[in-house]
């Protein structure tokens, strides 16, 4: 017997690809910043939006979990797959780039709600800029307990902020806000950014700019509360603020909300797919149960894991800025 930490194959990708790239799926900076292209938005600024490139990489993760179905935990499948890693890499192919990219159908949803999100921002008159580059928190490697690797990412991570002058962070996803606010204290000394989970920061921005928000048509809407923004963060009443004050949205609660959410599933899906699917399929029932037309969320996560699942399933980014009557965000 062995007394080394056993880590599963795909872990160990994920590692990989986390040091070698900044992201667990080693997408390329460009990939991670072509929803910002012709948006104009400032790559220098005390302030950031923070997308850690997680909703770039939402979109890819489906491929990867098709292949976990089939593989399970068998590491010689997965040796044979990083051998032709290994054996691409020196031919200058990379093949989870090519892996994962074929996995992008949907990577234009996702820069939507990416482009929305900065426009928003922008609309409320929120002075803020986006990293060129911009590194991936280490969030995944946290939550399943690398905490070596992921102490190495965070170190990088600060290590860029502080070159680029960063002060405050605006944490797009309830995920990265959870790491910066409540993580990185414990691994990083003196760790003294702003950290601010973006539904915060529009809450705010809207009381100070006294905005009308309106929908085109009525909504009736559910809220499903994601695990880390809710029972990590505390942040429950933010978000509701912001759409009970859209006038045609009807906010229907769900059973479990707030800090008794009932998980989307998504945190298991590179390891136990279909546990994922089991725990979705759940919450979809609940989110039904309202009789509202769709459920909004505030993470990627949840969206992806929850969607085509007999339910419509928006992002609360998509909502403010529609209510906002903002004009279609472009290509």
């Amino acid at each position: 017997m062995s007394d080394k930490l056993y880590i599963p194959p795909v872990l160990q990708i994920i590692c990989e690809n986390t040091s070698k790239w900044g992201n667990p799926l080693g997408l390329a900076s460009k990939d991670c910043a072509v929803w910002a292209s012709g948006l104009q938005i400032p790559n220098k600024g005390k302030t950031i939006l923070y997308t850690g490139c997680e909703y770039q990489m939402t979109s890819r993760i489906q491929s990867l979990v098709e292949v976990l179905k089939r593989v399970k935990f068998e590491d010689t499948a997965f040796a044979v797959f990083k051998g032709l890693q290994s054996v691409a890499g020196r031919f200058g192919v990379d093949s989870m780039k090519i892996f994962t990219r074929a996995g992008g159908g949907d990577s234009k949803t996702y820069d939507r709600i990416l482009r929305m999100s900065a426009l928003t921002l922008r609309r409320l008159e929120v002075d803020f800029s986006y990293l060129d580059g911009e590194l991936y928190s280490g969030a995944l490697l946290y939550e399943y307990g690398l905490f070596e690797e992921f102490g190495k990412q965070a170190e990088r991570v600060v290590n860029q902020l502080k070159a680029e002058g960063v002060m405050k962070i605006i944490a797009l996803t309830p995920h990265s806000a959870e790491i910066f606010q409540q993580v990185y204290p414990q691994f990083i000394d003196n760790f003294d950014f702003e950290v601010s989970p973006y539904v915060c920061t529009v809450a705010e921005a809207l009381k100070k700019a006294g905005m009308e928000l309106s929908l085109p048509k009525p909504l009736t809407l559910t809220l499903h509360d994601p695990c880390r923004l809710a029972r990590a963060l505390k942040v429950t009443e933010e978000p509701r603020e912001v759409l009970q004050a859209i006038r045609n949205l009807d906010l229907r609660e769900v059973a479990s909300n707030k800090g008794s959410t009932i998980c989307c599933g998504a945190p298991c899906k590179t390891i136990y797919p279909e546990l994922s699917e089991l725990v979705a399929s759940k919450r979809v029932e609940e989110l039904l149960a309202t009789g509202a037309e769709a459920a909004v969320t505030l993470c990627p996560f949840c969206y992806s894991n929850l969607t085509g699942k007999a339910l419509t399933v928006v992002d609360f980014i998509e909502i403010v800025y529609q209510a906002l009557g903002a004009e279609d965000v472009g290509a």
